[in-house]
């Protein structure tokens, strides 16, 4: 046994002295790598300098002024310009004595036809002067490899600047970025984008001899496309509703009930800048005037007469197919109860802002070419004044006629109702 540990004793010293070289080796190797290491991750992180925001554009008026900041848009009348210190204003070209920036633009004409045509739109560095805009355009286009090169070598790939064109003030119709201009004339609107429009509800409740119940809403949505003046329209979609919906209890006597609804929806594709073609459809129930149900199918023209930042005029006319149902009366002709009509509107709208109050108008007749008697009309109309945010307060009235009630029955019913209203948001004002 003493033998044999004497053994193993003297075999482990002698692989420690075989292999000392080697192990010692491996250890400094393994120092060596590690320490570069050891270092970075000790090093302290340094915070990365913080960059200033670039002043995008400068713009200098004839009395001397400057003002940095970011220029939202122009035409040949007057320049927008949004300052961090004054916000957003609006200055007269003939105060601007020249405009800075290193942004690239596009300068819409006022004689092309279609702004569409990115080819015939300028784009590019602009600099404003008191005459008009000087558009330097860079152009990317690579030089063909078998042509000859003319004067100094142009490598492959790089830009090359066009010859720069100016634009009098008098021919400018829009001055927009160069990321807003490419963006409008290549989206597409989906369903649920662009719409633009209000919400306004009012109820009323009464607790006592009799009992009273009412609720009303009357909600206005309209989509613009495109969504900015400088680009020719070439969609419109209107959609509404109205509902009134109460009762009234007393004991001892008949419950009233108080229901009427309306909903219709518009759509309009340009032919020009003032000409549309339309599709209409609308609902009407009333049961205040014993109608069931009134169903409108059609299409027709439409045309802008005015068009404004702050007001718009329109006129349509259309050839639709239109039914009527009324409640049973057992004094009626079975046949008055359901009518088939084909039938004519003749609608005018009108919408005008002052500051922030807005006034929306519209009124429609109907006219049945294959009974005079079946004549219909409305007239709706409200008045918005915002009260926080997107909330305003709105008072609106909404008047309907019908020529052929069932006995009993009166021609018209009108609306007047009071509430708040949300308005949705949506397109720019630069729609109108």
């Amino acid at each position: 046994m003493v033998t044999i540990a004497r053994f193993c004793k003297v075999g482990f010293q002698r692989f420690l002295r075989e292999h000392a070289v080697a192990a010692t080796f491996s250890l400094l190797l393994l120092t060596a790598l590690s320490a570069p290491a050891q270092t970075a991750a000790k090093k302290p992180v340094e915070p990365a300098a913080k960059k200033e925001p670039e002043i995008k554009e400068e713009l200098t008026l004839k009395n001397g002024d400057r003002l940095t900041g970011e220029l939202l848009n122009s035409t040949g009348i007057e320049i927008k310009f949004k300052t961090e210190l004054a916000g957003e204003v609006t200055v007269k070209w003939e105060n601007v004595k020249e405009l800075k920036s290193s942004r690239d633009f596009a300068v819409v004409p006022k004689d092309l036809k279609e702004a569409r045509d990115s080819a015939m739109v300028p784009q590019g560095a602009i600099k404003v002067g008191e005459k008009g805009i000087v558009v330097s355009p860079i152009s990317t286009t690579k030089p063909e490899v078998s042509a000859a090169p003319a004067g100094p070598e142009v490598k492959p790939g790089a830009t090359k600047e066009a010859a720069a064109k100016e634009i009098p003030t008098a021919k400018i119709a829009s001055v927009v970025d160069d990321a807003t201009y490419q963006k409008e004339i290549n989206t597409k609107i989906g369903f649920r984008s662009g719409w633009d429009g209000h919400i306004t509800t009012g109820t009323s409740m009464i607790y006592s001899t009799q009992n009273t119940s009412l609720y009303q809403v009357d909600t206005a949505l309209k989509r613009y496309f495109p969504t900015v003046c400088w680009l020719e329209p070439k969609l419109r979609t209107t959609i509404d509703l109205t509902l009134s919906a109460g009762k009234t209890t007393q004991p001892g006597t008949e419950t009233t009930i108080t229901n009427i609804f309306h909903v219709g929806g518009e759509r309009d594709e340009y032919f020009s800048p003032r000409g549309y073609y339309l599709q209409v459809f609308s609902l009407d129930h009333n049961y205040s005037q014993g109608l069931v149900l009134q169903q409108k199918y059609g299409g027709g023209v439409g045309a802008t007469l005015l068009k404004k930042k702050e007001a718009e005029l329109d006129i349509t006319a259309d050839l639709h197919y239109e039914t009527q149902q009324f409640q049973a009366n057992p004094s009626v002709d079975v046949k008055a109860l359901s009518l088939h009509l084909i039938a004519s509107t003749l609608t005018e709208e009108y919408t005008r802002k002052w500051g922030k109050l807005q006034f929306d108008e519209k009124i429609l007749a109907d006219i049945a070419w294959n009974d005079a008697s079946a004549f219909s009309a409305s007239g709706h109309s409200s008045l918005r004044l915002p009260v926080y945010k997107k909330l305003a307060f709105s008072v609106s009235t909404i008047d309907n006629f019908l020529n052929n009630p069932q006995i009993g029955y009166k021609k018209n019913s009108f609306q007047f109702i009071t509430g708040f209203a949300l308005n949705l948001g949506g397109p720019s004002t630069d729609v109108k």
